[in-house]
């Protein structure tokens, strides 16, 4: 059976132009994490739409956006840094990268501090709150998570999709679930969800350590050169990112941002499978020739188009009775999304930004996130204030779209010198 298998993916590959044993191997591991996470928030959305009213919800999402967008003027592009630096043997990189991650992260928790004090000015203990406690804990639940980008280095997807993918989500979803029980308070939801993430990435972080035992020497001497790059790379499309829900938050309250919330999640989650595709691609692509992986590129991209528009189909016709049965308290947010998830025709091009990545293409990485991280934040600004949540929608799938379309132009374009 095993062999008949093997034959089955060998045959696949002249039509995929990919390395289908490999992705099949790797892809086992991230199947299973991607499946146990899926039903995980699943049944955790299911628990909120029940129990937590919508302005509560709202509450704790902006905060959370807030928290994120201060993090990204930190060090963020660490993660991929510290990747490839040990897909390439400098194992003692992960070191060299929490501690790096933690330095740079005093400007989070200086913004965090300023804007706890706006809030406290403003006589919201709730936002001021949440603010401090999720940007003290935010750099720590990052430098520890680095170890997960360790492991995608060294192919251990088995761990890593049962360490992060698995056991830290189960652990931050249970101790959510039991304090939704107990409490409505947005404050303790908010240190719940900061705290379970850290200490469950701090915990995992050393275990990893133990079993490799990294050599400290082994460090790339690039390793924070590259995550500086990447990082001011970043800081527009992660404000672009997050400006959604601090947009609603403001234009139209709380309400508006949890049904958004709603509307998104399901085509959201298609995110998970697809970030673990580019994990899988780009260690991959790390020790492969330019020219072996144009060539399998226009096959990668024409299946992973198709299986987008199948998706999309599906979903469009099942969405209704999803949310009827599973979130009846957000059946308004049906419509929206069905919208949103014409934006998946753009995973099609995950191939060509992981080969941009792999590769370090600086010049085409930082003009498709400069030019993309724009105009998603021109057109949700115009989209919510002309057009309300239905405006936000569309402009969330017209950025995904032209997006697609211009990183497959930066795709085309010749090199002109060498991009690293």
């Amino acid at each position: 059976m095993k062999n008949k298998i093997l034959q089955i993916l060998k045959w696949s590959e002249k039509y995929t132009k990919t390395d289908m044993v490999y992705l099949a191997k790797g892809g086992f591991w991230t199947t299973v994490a991607q499946i146990v996470t899926s039903l995980s928030v699943f049944a955790f959305a299911i628990l909120v739409a029940r129990y937590l009213p919508k302005e509560v919800y709202g509450e704790y999402k902006y905060i959370i956006a807030l928290v994120t967008i201060l993090s990204m003027f930190s060090l963020t592009g660490i993660g991929t840094s510290v990747f490839q630096s040990v897909a390439r043997g400098f194992e003692g990189s992960l070191y060299k990268g929490f501690w790096e991650n933690i330095r740079w992260s005093i400007i989070i928790f200086v913004g965090a501090l300023a804007l706890a004090g706006y809030y406290l000015l403003q006589k919201n203990f709730t936002l001021a709150m949440g603010v401090l406690i999720g940007g003290s804990l935010s750099p720590l639940f990052t430098s520890a998570n680095l170890a997960r980008a360790f492991l995608n280095a060294k192919k251990d997807f088995k761990r890593s999709s049962l360490y992060f993918g698995v056991g830290e989500t189960l652990f931050s979803i249970g101790t959510l679930t039991i304090a939704i029980f107990l409490t409505q308070n947005v404050v303790i939801l908010i240190a719940v969800y900061f705290l379970s993430n850290t200490l469950a990435a701090l915990f995992l972080y050393y275990r990893v350590i133990h079993l490799y035992k990294p050599k400290k020497t082994e460090v790339d001497p690039d390793v924070v050169s590259y995550a500086k790059h990447l990082s001011l790379m970043g800081i527009l499309s992660g404000i672009a990112g997050n400006l959604d829900k601090v947009l609603l938050f403001h234009f139209l309250g709380p309400v508006q941002l949890a049904i958004y919330s709603f509307a998104v999640a399901i085509p959201d989650q298609t995110k998970g499978p697809l970030k673990s595709l580019s994990t899988m691609m780009q260690a991959k692509f790390v020790t492969q020739s330019d020219t072996s992986i144009r060539a399998g590129m226009k096959n990668k991209m024409i299946w992973l188009a198709i299986s987008s528009v199948l998706f999309i189909i599906v979903y469009i016709l099942v969405a209704p009775y999803i949310y009827s049965f599973f979130f009846p308290n957000y059946t308004d947010a049906v419509l929206y999304s069905q919208i949103y998830a014409i934006s998946l025709f753009g995973v099609g091009i995950a191939p060509i930004a992981s080969y941009l990545i792999a590769k370090k293409k600086i010049q085409k990485q930082y003009a498709s996130s400069i030019t993309i991280s724009t105009i998603n934040i021109v057109l949700m600004i115009v989209g919510v204030i002309f057009g309300g949540l239905t405006g936000l929608i569309i402009a969330r799938v017209l950025t995904k779209l032209s997006g697609a379309i211009f990183v497959y132009y930066l795709y085309l374009l010749p090199e002109k010198s060498k991009q690293y």
